[in-house]
Formats: C-alpha cells, structure tokens, sequence
C-alpha cells in the first residue's frame, strides 16, 4: 500500500511544483494595429523578460518603481519612475528585470511602424462666374 503512494508522490507532486513556477502568460494587447501596440505590464518583485528586439516605446508608469535593463553583453542599468510619469524609450535590444521589493506597473506603448503619409489633395480648381457680382458695374 505504500508504494502506490510514493509513486504517485514522485509523479503528481514534481508536476504541480513545476507548473506553480511557470511563468504567467503574456497579457493580451490592450489594442494592436500596423502601427502601434498598447500593453499594461505586470513585473512581480524579482520577475524578468528575456533578452528581445523592443521597439521605440512609451512607458507611463501606474506605479512607482524601477526596471533593470541589460544588452546583450552589456552592464545592466536601472531607470527608476514615478506613478504617473511619462518616459520614451529608443528601439533597443534588452532584458528587463524587477529587482525591487514591490510589484511594477506601467502602461507600454511600443511604436511598430510609421503612420502612412496622409494623400494630398489636388487643389480645388478655380471657376469662372458666369454673371456679375452685384453691384458691379456692367461693361
């Protein structure tokens, strides 16, 4: 009768342990077009994204807090915030990591293309009046 138990210790409980640690899903886009996509980020205290291509990026942050970025290869550096403050950050390639003690929040617009350039007009093409204007003298 001991048996069954260990085995099924051995093999139920390593999955649930394993699963408990696995990292949230990514949150669905806010809103995503050609041009833009607009994301609300959750970075738990010590949580991390991996090394990735992000594009030129508005960041408006819903919490205070500070973010660790690092290059590839490079010295990580730390950009701290306030609720409520507004950053631009340029197209880069980074890992990003919460090594506070507090969740961060912050809105996260990532710039994905330029607007097309909006057609120009022909200008309206001048007419020539039949009559007079009144009060003009005839000829």
């Amino acid at each position: 009768m001991k048996v069954p138990i260990l085995v099924f210790a051995l093999t139920v409980l390593p999955a649930s342990f394993s699963l408990a640690q696995k990292a949230p899903p990514a949150p669905a886009p806010l809103l995503e077009n050609e041009q833009i996509r607009v994301r609300e980020i959750r970075l738990a205290p010590g949580a991390s994204q991996p090394s990735a291509a992000r594009p030129n990026t508005f960041l408006y942050a819903l919490t205070d807090g500070a973010i660790v970025f690092t290059p590839p290869g490079r010295k990580g550096y730390e950009l701290t915030f306030k609720a409520g403050e507004a950053l631009w950050l340029p197209s880069q390639e980074t890992a990003a990591a919460n090594e506070g003690d507090k969740e961060v929040r912050a809105l996260v617009v990532e710039i994905k293309a330029r607007a097309p350039a909006a057609k120009k007009r022909a200008p309206a093409k001048a007419t020539k009046g039949k009559g007079t204007k009144k009060g003009a003298p005839k000829k």
